[in-house]
């Protein structure tokens, strides 16, 4: 491969991950340095760049010193690889407040399993989310072991109608009436204080479960397991969120029923 071929080639990629036309723009170079200034879209990243940028390009500049510590080791000390770097940095959304890898895939359930999509690496559905007044609802990365979880928002205080009516994620399972089966699930909760609420499980509408924040410890997803034999085939499994926490967080993943034998 020729020079000029690899430079193009360097080129449409910088283009392609940093989202500016590196062919226009004066004096940049899609190299290492432009790589390890801007190295994500992540606003943390791109701010404390974008700050340095805006400085350090409005005369010609000459420093060697004050340059961003992650950027030094592919930058060297050279301003022109700095004046580089800066003169097609990525544009960002100023809205965007973390980058979380979409879910794309066509749920699917393991052999046995009656839950469909229990890692929610495919997204919401087939499960479906009930939030209520200051709750909310969303799948987020990284989950237990896995790509993604279910996490449970709480962003202000009670609802007082939330004891009667609390925010809850479902499904409708099709299970083998009067045989046994074990429900397994991984719980998350962002910490353990007398307030921080409980997960509540429910076998159509009777609940068989809870597990308080406090129940396994807090910081990291804790094993539960659930023993119970329907006595429909039609069956709903409902995870429900109570809590008192203004800001609680707590995650649900890899959900599981299987039959015992």
């Amino acid at each position: 491969m020729g020079k000029s071929v690899t430079l193009t080639y360097i080129a449409i990629l910088a283009s392609y991950l940093f989202g500016c036309n590196v062919a226009n723009a004066a004096q940049c170079n899609a190299d290492n340095c432009l790589r390890a200034l801007f190295p994500t879209p992540s606003p943390a990243a791109y701010s404390s760049a974008a700050a340095f940028c805006a400085t350090y390009t409005t005369t010609v500049n000459t420093q060697k010193t004050g340059f961003p510590t992650r950027a030094t080791s592919a930058c060297g000390k050279a301003p022109a690889r700095y004046s580089s770097a800066c003169s097609c940095r990525p544009t960002i959304s100023s809205t965007l407040t973390s980058v979380t890898p979409t879910p794309t895939c066509l749920p699917t359930r393991p052999v046995k399993d009656a839950v469909s999509n229990g890692g929610f690496e495919c997204g919401l559905a087939p499960w479906v989310a009930v939030d209520i007044v200051n709750t909310k609802h969303s799948i987020t990365s990284p989950g237990d072991s896995s790509n993604f979880a279910y996490q449970f928002n709480q962003l202000g205080p009670k609802d007082p109608a939330a004891d009667m009516n609390p925010a809850a994620v479902y499904q409708d399972l099709a299970l083998v009436t009067n045989v046994p089966y074990n429900l397994t699930f991984r719980t998350f909760f962002d910490k353990c204080t007398q307030s921080e609420g409980f997960v509540g499980v429910m076998i159509n509408r009777s609940p068989v479960y809870t597990i308080d924040a406090c129940d396994k410890g807090a910081g990291a997803f804790k094993d539960n397991l659930v023993q119970f034999t329907p006595t429909s085939d039609q069956t709903n499994l409902r995870f429900e969120f109570l809590t008192n926490e203004p800001d609680a967080v707590i995650k649900i993943d890899n959900v599981s029923v299987v039959p015992l034998h």
